[in-house]
């Protein structure tokens, strides 16, 4: 990982937009680890409606990250990022001004959207910018820059909880400055002229024929509606054990120093060294691990050491998941696939948001020990299932041709 971090270094696209991956993740994280609780506590949302209100951004991110692919074919990255950027910081003006469930339900959709038109588009411009040799260790600085904003974005919660303000205005205007920095930093990649090659819309059915890609996309949306479980029950478990928003954000701030310190290392000892399926199936495990732990944890330190099962297993899968999207893409629709693989993740958000919400709610809320014992009955399966995914798998990922020759084929081919 060295040798292929000194050569990242130099690829000055590459750390721009290791920048802005910064930037969005400061400014998504001045509200996702408040949010939750200013719904129910402020805007006294019933938890259900708090699970709603989440499920609608996610379903927003599905169509963003649908439309992110074709529109950055025909209008340019640039302005799909800057484009995403305005419409998430729209969504902090509306979040700061709303007082209604059906307003919240718009501007989270609002936000899914721009989010979906942002995300994808980025890692998309990261596997662009680095050879494939260099992508998982690419997309694993890409997470120790996120998970630094994460910890900037902690500390200035940690602040304005602490002045009994909120976070929502300050997060519109970082998004702000995150577009004019997309705008004058980056060049402008819109193709125009007669020699512009475009993707046709017609040609973005294939993904849905790409059987291995598909296989893979169901496995990882299991994975996103377990993950997606940590931002909507740590705020209100946290609350419900600490009393405290400034605790809670001193627990995201801790986990995102734990990945800053140890992505790193587990990239070049870990992640290089097993296949990336046992990846995916011992992260999965790890996420769901520290869910659980959460219905016991009775303390900050008990509460931030089932965050940091969590983050282990983030730190585990996240990465690897990004590079495989890679390995199954033809590299002309680079965009088209992440775009694809977003929209999945948004599904599986969605689903694990909505649902959980009114499992958690139903099972007797986070103070009760029914709905953790839900989460590890559900980590059980999902470890069988991936472990036998990553049994089917492994093989197949072994006998890839060369990327040369898939090149000359024209086909990628993965776990079919």
């Amino acid at each position: 990982m060295e040798a292929h971090a000194r050569s990242l270094w130099r690829n000055k696209p590459y750390m721009l937009l290791l920048l802005i991956v910064f930037f969005m993740h400061l400014a998504s994280y001045l509200v996702i680890p408040v949010f939750p609780v200013f719904l129910q506590k402020v805007r006294t949302l019933h938890l259900a409606q708090v699970g709603f209100v989440l499920g609608a951004g996610s379903i927003a991110y599905q169509v963003g990250s649908l439309l992110g692919g074709p529109l950055s074919d025909r209008l340019g990255r640039r302005a799909m990022i800057v484009l995403g950027s305005m419409l998430q910081g729209s969504a902090m003006l509306g979040y700061h001004y709303s007082h209604s469930f059906g307003l919240f339900l718009f501007f989270s959709s609002v936000n899914g959207l721009g989010l979906g038109l942002l995300a994808p588009t980025i890692k998309a411009m990261i596997a662009d910018e680095v050879d494939q040799a260099q992508r998982t260790a690419a997309f694993s600085w890409r997470g120790i820059l996120a998970h630094s904003g994460i910890i900037v974005a902690g500390l200035i919660i940690s602040w304005m909880t602490a002045l009994g303000q909120q976070p929502f205005l300050i997060a519109a205007v970082v998004f702000a400055m995150l577009a004019a920095l997309t705008w004058f930093t980056l060049p402008d990649d819109r193709c125009v002229g007669p020699d512009c090659k475009r993707t046709p819309l017609s040609e973005y059915k294939n993904i849905l024929t790409h059987r291995s890609f598909l296989l893979f996309s169901g496995i990882t949306l299991l994975i996103w509606a377990l993950y997606a479980q940590f931002a909507l029950i740590l705020p209100l478990r946290g609350d419900y054990v600490l009393r405290s928003a400034t605790l809670i954000g001193l627990i995201w701030t801790i986990n995102s120093m734990s990945v800053v310190i140890l992505q790193g290392f587990v990239s070049r000892f870990v992640l290089q060294r097993i296949n990336p399926y046992i990846s995916l199936a011992i992260g999965t495990t790890l996420l769901g691990i520290g869910l659980t732990a959460m219905g016991w944890a009775e303390h900050f330190i008990t509460l931030s050491g089932a965050a940091i099962f969590f983050i282990l297993g983030e730190m585990l899968f996240m990465p690897v998941q990004d590079s495989l999207v890679t390995h199954f893409a033809k590299e002309e629709w680079l965009g088209a696939y992440f775009g694809f693989s977003n929209f999945v993740s948004g599904i599986g958000t969605a689903l694990g948001t909505s649902v959980g919400g009114a499992m958690v709610e139903r099972l007797g809320g986070v103070g009760s020990h029914s709905p953790w014992i839900a989460y590890g009955i559900i980590t059980l399966f999902l470890a069988v299932v991936l472990s036998l995914f990553a049994l089917y798998a492994i093989s197949r990922h072994k006998r890839t041709v060369a990327p040369e020759t898939k090149l000359r084929s024209g086909r990628k081919e993965g776990a079919t």
